[in-house]
C-alpha cells in the first residue's frame, strides 16, 4: 500500500518532492530490513539441513558397521565413521535423500496374492497407457480392442525398450523402437521387419470394477471376487488423485491409521479448530481391523492388503461438533490405497467423497475446487 501511495500520480499532486524523497527512503530502509530477515532465515534453514544430513550419515554409518560385523569373511576394516560423516555434511544432502522408511525387509510371496487397485478408470482412456511399479517390477496398463484393461510387463521382448514410451494402436501397445505390438495378454501380435513365433511377455490378471483398475501380482490363482471400495450409501465421489510418494507403504499405512495427528497437521482442512484432548483412544467394538476414534468423530477401517477407509464428521467445515460421526450432520469419506511400488516408494490412490451438496459436482469447473481440497488433505504425505 505504501508503494501505491508513493507512486500513484494522483497522490503525488498533494505531496512535495521532499516528502516523496523521504517516503522513498523509508521504503528502501524497510526493503533492506526485509532482505536481512530473508538472509537470516536462509542461514537457519541451511543449519537445519546440515544437522539432518549429519544425523543421516551417523545412521548410515551405524548400519554399515552392523553389516560388516556379520560378514566375518571380510578382512578389510569398515570405513572411518568420522571422515564419511564430515564429507556428507559438507555436501549438504538434500531433504529428499533422507531415508525416512529405514531398512525394509523383502516382500513375502503371501503379500502379493491379493487384488490391488493400481489406477482409476477415468485416467485410462482407449488410446492411453499408465506405467506403474508393483513390488519392484515395472508394468504398464492399457485397454485392449474390447475396451477391457490389461497389464503387461513394461519391457519389450526384443531390445528391452520400455513400452510406455510407445503408443496404443488398435488395442495393442506398440514399442517405439521397432514397432512390435502386444495385446493385453502379453502376446506379440505384430512384428515388423522380422518373423518369430510365440513371442510373449509377462502379463498380470487384470480387472475393472467400481471405477478402478485391479491387478493380481501373486503366483497363486486369483481370487474369484474383488473387494468393494465404494463409499457408503449416500456419498458421492468428488475427487480422485494418484500420487507417487517416496516412503515405504507400511509406514504410510501407519500414518493413515493414526488420526491423533489431525489437529496438528490438518489444521487448514477438516481438522481446523479441533481441540487436543489429554487422551485419544481408538475403540474396536466389531473387530481389530475397524473402529472409531474417541473423542474425534472419525470411523476408520483397515482392509487388507493396503487399503484404509475413513469417515470424518464435519457438521460445519472447520469446526469440531460431536464426539462421533453419528452426531454430525455431514461427512467426508476417504479411501487411501497404498500400492507397494518398491521398498522405498508407494503409489497412493486417493478418493474423496461427500454426503452433502451433491449438486456442486455438476457445476462447471467445480471439480478443480474439490481436487484442490483433496490435495490440501494429502499434501503432507508428499
Amino acid at each position: 500500500m505504501k508503494v501505491v501511495e508513493v507512486l500513484n500520480p494522483l497522490a503525488r499532486e498533494y505531496k512535495s518532492i521532499g516528502t516523496l524523497r523521504k517516503e522513498l527512503a523509508e521504503l528502501q530502509e524497510e526493503l533492506a530490513q526485509a532482505h536481512q530477515q530473508v538472509h537470516i532465515s536462509e542461514a537457519r534453514v541451511a543449519t537445519a539441513l546440515d544437522k539432518l544430513a549429519y544425523m543421516e550419515a551417523l545412521v548410515n554409518d551405524r548400519l554399515l558397521q552392523d553389516r560388516s560385523t556379520t560378514e566375518t569373511d571380510q578382512t578389510s576394516p569398515p570405513p572411518s565413521t568420522s571422515t564419511q560423516s564430515l564429507d556428507t555434511v559438507k555436501g549438504r544432502l538434500p531433504w529428499k535423500s533422507l531415508n525416512v522408511s529405514g531398512p525394509v525387509q523383502p516382500y513375502t510371496s503371501y503379500l502379493k496374492n491379493f487384488w490391488y487397485p493400481v489406477a482409476f478408470s477415468t485416467d485410462l482412456k482407449d488410446d492411453t497407457m499408465i506405467p506403474i511399479d508393483c513390488f519392484e517390477e515395472p508394468w504398464v496398463v492399457f485397454r485392449g480392442k474390447d475396451g477391457k484393461p490389461g497389464c503387461v510387463q513394461n519391457t519389450c521382448a526384443h531390445r528391452a525398450c520400455p513400452l510406455h514410451l510407445g503408443s496404443v494402436n488398435e488395442g495393442r501397445i506398440q514399442c517405439p523402437y521397432h514397432g512390435w505390438e502386444y495385446s493385453t495378454d502379453g502376446k506379440c501380435e505384430k512384428m515388423p521387419s522380422t518373423r518369430l513365433l510365440n513371442v510373449k511377455i509377462k502379463s498380470l490378471p487384470c480387472f475393472e470394477q467400481e471405477g478402478m483398475i485391479w491387478v493380481w501380482p501373486g503366483s497363486d490363482p486369483p481370487a474369484a471376487t474383488l473387494p468393494s471400495l465404494e463409499p457408503p450409501s449416500g456419498f458421492v465421489v468428488h475427487a480422485e488423485i494418484v500420487m507417487e510418494l517416496s516412503v515405504e507403504h507400511g509406514l504410510l499405512l501407519d500414518n493413515l491409521l493414526d488420526l491423533a495427528h489431525a489437529p496438528f497437521t490438518h489444521t487448514s482442512t477438516f481438522a481446523k479448530g479441533w481441540s487436543v484432548p489429554s487422551l485419544v483412544k481408538f475403540l474396536t467394538p466389531a473387530s481389530g481391523l475397524q473402529g472409531y476414534w474417541d473423542p474425534y468423530p472419525i470411523d476408520m477401517e483397515f482392509r487388507p492388503p493396503c487399503m484404509v477407509l475413513s469417515t470424518i464428521g464435519i457438521s460445519k467445515p472447520g469446526k469440531l461438533e460431536g464426539k462421533n460421526t453419528r452426531q454430525c450432520a455431514t461427512h467426508l469419506h476417504q479411501l487411501h490405497v497404498c500400492l507397494p511400488s518398491s521398498r522405498q516408494k508407494t503409489r497412493l490412490l486417493y478418493r474423496m467423497s461427500l454426503d452433502f451438496a451433491p449438486m456442486l459436482k455438476h457445476i462447471p469447473f467445480m471439480h478443480y475446487l474439490w481436487r484442490h481440497f483433496a490435495e490440501q488433505v494429502t499434501k503432507l504425505l508428499k
